[in-house]
């Protein structure tokens, strides 16, 4: 760390900005950074000059690593928080006119400050890292790191560890930090849509505006996911997998819990909508029932709308939980890589590899279905005029996040974030995602259309159009309406394949590997979301193209 060190004296403040310049210069930092960091620093020394004891010396330090730029300032003096930083550069706030300029300069500190400055004053000792910028690549290094590092790890235990102790690394080990962090990210899901979708609805003025965006962002995931189920009918017609030796291998107790599950779920249309009303405030959240969750947080974000002139801290609150409950979300997703390794190394340490033999053909198959779904997602975005490389290089660390969690929820506040490092609208994404999280299932739609015809091929039924007209329908419904079990995937799998003549318990043939073709079906789901979110943004004149080029 190159480093400048000077008496506190606000004289020598220029001295240290111009080190602070000719560094970030060396860093060859962008002209936009540089300048934004130069007034952050000049306010942050300015304020470590008034508080730091008579005499000590300010260090000034400058690191970076995979151009990942930070200032370290540290001293020795009293405490002072961002806070008191921003105050002193506020208005009086007496009239109108102070009133807007505040709110005006409001949005100027959110930009010199915001999330990129950590102050840390204890036992006497001041210390301050200012972030100037952060490298597009630490992300994905190092989850991409964590994920081979899981994978190895879980190998390793499989291969050379005895079987207590690899039971113990992963139940008491590997499972419980998982389970923790997992847990984290669905406790924080469901406040995080609820409070998310009603403030951006209530931040709408022209409700009727609402409405047509509304319908836009549904219409446009319909028809991804008839464009997913056309994908994958494709891919099958390509890859025509399925082996009618396979029956013999079905395993009934194996399904016996997926079916049961089954069971007890539903594909009607009625029900689904039906369901969407809640009894009562409390269990949506207990359970996790997302459409119940977005139904009550429209309701709440229209009341907000309707009474914002009446009672404006109503629209206040709401804003305010938004940002506690985002701000949350940062701090959990910050352990993302640890999250990534557990994962891996407890799926690898107990999948038993020789199952693998009887449908290895099924997994490449489904996984260049999904794939080829995010090449269409990218025409898309070509067709309306938006760059498909710089979506996927901000976007691909909730892609990441999605393939490595499994789970469109969890993977829901990675996908937040990025939607706004892509220049999105707050108003878009906030109700976009959380929605799509529940009603926009590509990935899924490829994964049933494959499995559902694999199966007919292993039991020797006919591909016919009025079979592939059953699975068309099912399938729809099933991705707007899936069960909210755990294992919801492999349930709509139950549901759907006895529509055309297979037993549910062929599904024994891929419950071991489903965790893999899970994880990549997820990522094609929330690529999806993200892919209709900017899409609409884009139509409605809601993305800042500047952002989205950068």
């Amino acid at each position: 760390m190159k480093e400048f060190v000077f008496e506190a004296d606000k004289g020598r403040i220029p001295d240290a900005l111009d080190f602070i310049r000719e560094k970030l210069n060396e860093k060859k930092t962008n002209r936009k950074n540089l300048v934004k960091s130069l007034l952050a620093a000049e306010e942050i020394l300015g304020k470590i000059c008034e508080v730091a004891e008579e005499g000590t010396d300010i260090i000034v330090g400058i690191s970076g690593l995979f151009s990942d730029l930070k200032i370290k300032y540290s001293a020795k003096g009293g405490e002072f928080t961002v806070a008191d930083i921003e105050q002193k550069l506020l208005f009086s706030g007496e009239t109108a006119t102070d009133d807007r300029a505040n709110e005006a300069m409001g949005g100027l500190l959110e930009k010199l400050f915001g999330s990129n400055l950590n102050i840390r004053c204890e036992k006497g000792k001041i210390s301050v890292t200012q972030q100037v910028e952060k490298s597009p690549y630490k992300s994905l290094i190092v989850t991409i790191t964590a994920l081979i590092l899981g994978i190895l790890c879980g190998l390793f235990i499989q291969k050379y560890a005895s079987e207590e102790v690899a039971t113990f690394m992963t139940k008491s080990i590997f499972v419980p930090i998982y389970t923790v962090l997992i847990n984290s990210l669905k406790m924080v899901v469901a406040p995080l849509v609820f409070f998310a979708i009603g403030n951006s609805i209530a931040s709408f003025s022209d409700i009727k505006a609402l409405g047509r965006i509304a319908l836009k962002i549904v219409g446009i995931y319909v028809f991804t996911s008839v464009l997913a189920i056309c994908v994958g009918l494709f891919t099958y017609t390509l890859f025509p997998i399925g082996n009618t030796g396979l029956a013999a291998a079905v395993d009934a107790e194996a399904a016996v819990e997926t079916i049961a599950k089954g069971e007890s779920a539903t594909i009607s249309i009625k029900d689904t909508l039906v369901g969407i009303v809640p009894t009562d405030i409390i269990t949506p959240f207990q359970t996790s029932n997302m459409l119940q969750i977005i139904f009550m947080a429209v309701c709440l974000g229209l009341a907000t709308a309707a009474l914002t002139k009446a009672v404006p801290a109503a629209k206040d609150f709401v804003n305010a939980m938004d940002k506690v409950f985002s701000k949350i979300t940062e701090v959990i997703v910050s352990f993302m890589p640890v999250l990534v390794f557990c994962a891996m190394a407890k799926m690898m340490a107990t999948m038993d590899l020789s199952s693998f033999i009887h449908v290895i053909k099924w997994i490449p198959v489904v996984y260049f279905g999904d794939v080829l779904m995010v090449v269409v997602y990218l025409l898309l975005l070509f067709f309306v005029g938006l760059n498909p490389f710089k979506f996927i290089g901000k976007y691909y660390p909730a892609m990441i996040a999605a393939y490595t969690l499994s789970s469109s929820n969890a993977a829901l506040p990675s996908s937040i974030r990025q939607c706004k490092k892509l220049g999105v609208s707050e108003k878009i994404y906030s109700f976009s995602l959380p929605l799509g999280a529940t009603i926009n299932m590509d990935g899924s739609c490829i994964t049933l259309i494959i499995s559902a015809l694999f199966f007919a091929k292993i039991y020797g039924l006919p591909t016919t159009s009025t079979m592939l007209v059953q699975l068309f329908i099912a399938i729809i419904v099933l991705s707007v309406g899936s069960p909210g079990v755990p294992g919801g995937n492999l349930v709509c799998l139950t549901l759907l394949i006895p529509q055309i003549g297979v037993p549910a318990e062929a599904i024994s043939l891929v419950i071991g590997l489903y965790p893999l073709i899970s994880m990549m079906q997820t990522m094609a789901n929330v690529t999806g979301d993200a892919v209709v979110t900017t899409i609409v943004a884009k139509s409605e004149k809601m993305i800042d193209t500047n952002t989205f080029n950068s």
